[in-house]
């Protein structure tokens, strides 16, 4: 299972390849991470999101991954 994947199941409401780059951000690697730790992330991101919306978008773009968070984008949209 992917890590987006994962963070999608997670948290449905919010971009997976954003919290992906954003626990990337803090912790680099992320296969040695417990569930527990995504979950948790996750519910950071949320909280991240929701404090300053657009945020998770800026954070994958700075981590290299906003063609993740665009497809994520595309294949969500209302």
């Amino acid at each position: 299972m992917s890590y987006q994947t994962l963070l999608h199941e997670l948290a449905p409401d919010l971009n997976p390849a954003g919290i992906e780059a954003s626990m990337r951000l803090h912790y680099g690697t992320l296969n040695h991470l417990p569930r527990e730790t995504f979950v948790a992330e996750a519910k950071l991101a949320a909280e991240l999101e929701g404090q300053s919306p657009g945020i998770l978008r800026k954070i994958a773009e700075s981590m290299g991954m906003a063609d993740d968070f665009a497809k994520w984008e595309a294949s969500h949209a209302a």
